[in-house]
């Protein structure tokens, strides 16, 4: 999908009115009579998954009744109009002198527990002023906004599977033009600029070169040597955070050794024999234990816990999901997440493997299309 394509998606009718029954339900049980999202440019997903609004002043807040649609309220009157019409909300306001009031204004009739996401992020001024005049405090509801988004609208899916085209754009682009003598910020450079074309908003990229790596680093300035091992997180954001796949692959510049090839395909069939076993009902913990347990049997069992490995796959933004060891959450239709058997082996030091899916009714979808072999760079690539 060319930049162009992307940015004339438009919502599908009765996407939003389905988010908020789903939050107001979640509110509801957990003793909640309205919900207030703050928004700031650190953590602007919630406000984007409630109002469907691009923040890009300096803060927004919306205010989710227990029935009917939320109102936003945002710190820049020049944004208005673009706030109005991105959103669809028929309530949109400025922040202005008595904006604590106004805010309030909206909350009368709801006699329950005002619930706020963002409550760690908002200022002392502005809680001091909302509960002030509300005239009692607010309690937390990350949890709700966390619990709705874990499941994934199709809407939502397709976001991830766009996000996920570019993650493979930019894998096959640095695949391309990777070689000896380049920076690695030069590489990074060009994997954004692929993944832009397709328009890509963010890309969290990760990329260590060298040879016997300890871990995933952020590019620093490093040439590209013969011999080396590139390896990448390629995590492409597609509107926001939550709709992001991530590409985990090792490239070699030039033929790797055999020792090299025997121990990237000891994650190889760890990654597959993993994804296996992804289905609705079985705990994410499953993937973890499959994948410890292959890394294990090949003399690697200590290498699998901290410190050198913690989380065996995660997913994006909100609706978080961690394929930990102890994890109790099971799998359900419509969760996307990134799975990846990356590990440290003290003869080859890390290796990076991984892939992005989604959960359907009964296994999965493979979102990546790069194949998870290891591919060569500079002279003799494959």
């Amino acid at each position: 999908m060319s930049k162009k394509a992307n940015m004339q998606r438009r919502l599908p009718v009765g996407e939003m009115p389905m988010r908020w029954r789903c939050l107001q339900g979640i509110m509801a049980r957990e003793g909640m009579s309205g919900m207030l999202v703050y928004a700031d440019q650190v953590k602007p997903e919630a406000l984007y998954y409630v109002a469907n609004y691009t923040l890009i002043g300096e803060r927004a807040f919306c205010f989710l009744p227990p029935e009917g649609s939320p109102s936003l309220f945002i710190s820049e009157e020049w944004d208005m109009e673009r706030a109005a019409e991105e959103s669809g909300l028929s309530s949109v306001k400025a922040l202005g002198e008595s904006y604590a009031k106004d805010i309030v204004a909206d909350m009368k009739g709801c006699d329950g527990d005002i619930g706020v996401v963002g409550l760690p992020q908002m200022t002392k001024r502005d809680l001091s002023e909302i509960e002030g005049a509300l005239g009692r405090k607010m309690v937390s509801a990350n949890s709700v906004v966390e619990k709705a988004a874990i499941i994934k609208s199709p809407y939502e899916l397709d976001l991830i599977r766009e996000a996920a085209n570019m993650a493979d754009a930019g894998f096959m682009r640095a695949q391309e033009v990777a070689r000896p003598g380049m920076k690695d910020y030069e590489l990074v450079a060009e994997i954004e600029y692929a993944m832009r074309l397709l328009g890509s908003t963010d890309n969290y990229q990760m990329l260590v070169v060298g040879r016997n790596n300890s871990g995933m680093l952020l590019p620093f300035g490093k040439e590209i040597e013969r011999g080396d091992l590139i390896l990448l997180e390629i995590t492409p954001s597609n509107g926001i955070f939550t709709y992001t796949a991530q590409l985990c692959r090792t490239l070699s510049v030039g033929e790797p050794d055999g020792v090299v090839k025997e121990k990237y395909a000891l994650l190889e069939r760890a990654l597959e024999e993993s994804l296996k076993v992804i289905r609705p009902g079985v705990r994410v913990s499953e993937v973890a234990r499959i994948e410890n347990e292959i890394i294990g049997a090949g003399g690697y069992a200590e290498y699998c816990r901290p410190p050198y490995m913690r989380s065996r796959g995660h997913s994006f933004g909100l609706g978080r999901i961690e394929l930990e060891d102890e994890a109790t959450l099971e799998f359900s239709e419509g969760m996307s997440l990134v799975v990846h058997p990356n590990q440290f082996i003290p003869e080859t030091g890390y290796l990076a493997l991984g892939e992005s899916i989604i959960v359907t009714s009964n296994g999965y979808e493979r979102l990546t299309k790069t194949s998870s072999r290891m591919y060569l760079c500079g002279e003799g690539q494959s």
